[in-house]
């Protein structure tokens, strides 16, 4: 009786038609939360990160540096060639000596025991540019918005890495409460098998082959349920007992749909 209401009241859809791209993951729900919370904490850190960095760099465009008086004590070159300037601070609460890049211009006009006023961004704390006088000496590569790009970029990533983590960790939090398992009658119509090879890198790793098996099954109304089309990965040896039309009962989780048991009612095949 059960496969007559199947084949003529429920039709099984051709296997032709089963799409096996999903964003449920089939994941254990503790793997899920644990994997998915960390990725969030890291989208996170980039996102605070960078949204600190970019309104402390908003902020300093529109405020007056910090000007603090120091001497110039020595010259010297980086390991790029690029001329250096150390230099002594005069204030507290900033380092006694630093040692800045600067342009060669920069570097012959101002010699051992210049007085300098170094302008510091006053929220982010950088030094951009040297004062002496009236003259005023720009650092290279420096700016009060500093690593602009470098700033949205971690925006950008933080947007983008956010979203989907966040999901799977929820989805784990839920399907952790065991009054979550859905328990369903279902019909196989479509099982797969796809190869996976892991290309070899010389002398490290070896060349390795595994076997994905999926099976997707058309759930069987009920009063509660519509049918759905869902897709589960299964062992070996399940996949090789499972052919279209075969009646089997599930317990699976309804988020992750990672897939507790499977078990085989009857057979019919179509």
């Amino acid at each position: 009786m059960a496969e007559e209401h199947v084949s003529t009241k429920q039709p099984l859809i051709e296997s032709e038609a089963v799409s096996w791209w999903s964003w449920r993951p089939g994941m254990r729900p503790l793997r899920a939360f644990l994997f998915g919370g960390l990725l969030s904490l890291l989208a996170l850190f980039l996102l605070v990160n960078g949204a600190s960095t970019l309104s402390a760099g908003v902020l300093d465009s529109s405020s007056a540096p910090l000007r603090i008086p120091g001497v110039v004590t020595g010259h010297g070159k980086d390991i790029l060639g690029s001329p250096q300037l150390t230099l002594h601070l005069n204030e507290s609460g900033f380092p006694a000596l630093i040692t800045l890049v600067v342009s060669p211009a920069t570097s012959l006009a101002l010699t051992n025991g210049s007085a300098v006023l170094v302008d510091y961004a006053p929220h982010k704390h950088i030094p951009y540019a040297l004062e002496n006088g009236k003259q005023r000496y720009s650092l290279p590569g420096t700016s009060v918005f500093e690593n602009f790009w470098q700033t949205l970029g971690l925006l950008l990533s933080g947007l983008l890495l956010l979203p989907y983590p966040y999901l799977l960790s929820f989805w784990g939090w839920r399907d952790l409460h065991p009054d979550q398992k859905c328990q369903r009658t279902a019909t196989v119509i479509a099982t797969r098998a796809a190869r996976q090879t892991t290309n070899r890198t010389p002398g490290l790793v070896p060349r390795t082959t595994h076997i994905w098996y999926g099976v997707a099954l058309q759930t069987e109304q009920s009063a509660t349920t519509s049918p759905e089309i869902l897709t589960f990965a299964v062992r070996q040896e399940l996949y090789e007992e499972l052919l279209r039309g075969t009646c089997v009962e599930i317990t699976y989780s309804p988020h992750l749909r990672y897939l507790y048991a499977l078990k085989v009612l009857h057979t019919t095949i179509k």
